[in-house]
């Protein structure tokens, strides 16, 4: 059984009173304890497929299955995944402690699995001494930390990185991907990584699909792969 199963997936958004496909018959699957890049351009139809994935939007044609059931026919599958975002944003007032306890609730946890959830998790991210101050006293880097401890609170079975490291300066994206090995090899957790960076789907996937326009183009294992050039290949063949 895969982790994550799309299977012809398509969705279309008008603007200015005109349609267009933001994906088109979009097939991958994410197999148990591997990392899938999804690499395109931006614009591509990263960001709508997460979203689809992960229920906030719905496919017009296709379905989603995450660990063999269909999303839209069991939504509440969508709890088992954990999702890291950029985007991610926390209240300026909560403290590190305040995050973990209000997400610690959403997923249901008891007071005392939370409490030990948020202490293996803050030892395991390096965020022991920061459980009082205020998110808008953090870092960015320390921010992110806290995103990835967040998505990790209810032991998700999948975890799917938006852009983790957009915008981030080259030290800190250095530390959040030795941060995303650790967690696959610590925990097996199956992930999907959506990016534009070649280097980090280099650095961090097992295979890499290829999104176009709103198409998958090609799928391919990353080992002996120059992306780079694949990369560009990609692109050109597609635009001529």
């Amino acid at each position: 059984m895969n982790a994550i199963e799309v299977n012809n997936v398509s969705k279309k958004f008008k603007v200015s009173g005109k349609e267009f496909y933001a994906l088109k018959n979009v097939s991958l699957d994410v197999k148990q304890n591997e990392i899938l890049g999804l690499l395109g351009p931006n614009g591509s139809g990263k960001t709508t497929l997460t979203n689809i994935i992960i229920g906030l939007l719905i496919a017009d044609e296709g379905n989603v299955k995450l660990l063999g059931k269909d999303v839209e026919k069991f939504p509440d599958i969508t709890e088992k995944i954990g999702l890291v975002s950029t985007d991610a944003r926390f209240h300026w007032a909560l403290s590190v402690n305040d995050v973990f306890s209000f997400f610690g609730m959403v997923y249901g946890l008891d007071r005392k699995e939370r409490k030990k959830r948020a202490d293996e998790l803050m030892n395991f991210f390096g965020l022991e001494s920061l459980v009082n101050r205020r998110v808008d006293a953090l870092s960015t880097g320390e921010k992110m930390r806290l995103s990835f401890a967040k998505a990790l609170m209810n032991n998700p079975k999948i975890l799917l990185l938006d852009e983790p490291t957009l915008g981030l300066d080259p030290s800190i994206s250095i530390k959040l991907r030795k941060e995303i090995k650790n967690i696959n090899k610590e925990f097996g957790t199956p992930m999907l990584l959506t990016s534009h960076y070649m280097r980090e789907v280099q650095q961090l996937a097992n295979r890499v699909a290829f999104i176009y326009k709103g198409r998958i183009m090609d799928t391919r294992k990353v080992k002996g792969l120059d992306l780079e050039k694949y990369f560009l290949k990609m692109v050109k063949t597609n635009e001529d």
